[in-house]
């Protein structure tokens, strides 16, 4: 890690006023919550090759216990879930 660089950061962020570090807190939660999001999509979009079926679909599906009670599906289900919960998360924050 570049200590001059964070240092530096620091010291910008210290000399902002309150409304511009709350600004700047609120564009790096954004930004956090994106990343996340993309994370979730890609670890969805495996499950949705390896079983040939949307996220949405398998949602509904193992929630009416229509599916066996697998490791895998546990799994998706709870990445789907997360996905939900960030995306109502932004959107309230929008």
């Amino acid at each position: 890690m570049n200590q001059k660089l964070v240092q530096s950061l620091v010291q910008i962020i210290l000399s902002l006023s309150d409304e511009d570090r709350q600004y700047l807190e609120r564009e790096i939660q954004k930004y956090s919550l994106a990343k996340q999001l993309e994370n979730l999509e890609d670890k969805l979009k495996i499950f949705e090759a390896k079983y040939q079926m949307l996220s949405q679909e398998f949602y509904r599906q193992f929630q009416a216990g229509k599916l066996a009670d697998s490791s895998d599906f546990f799994e998706w289900n709870t990445y789907y879930e997360m996905l939900n919960l960030s995306q109502v998360k932004i959107s309230d924050k929008s």
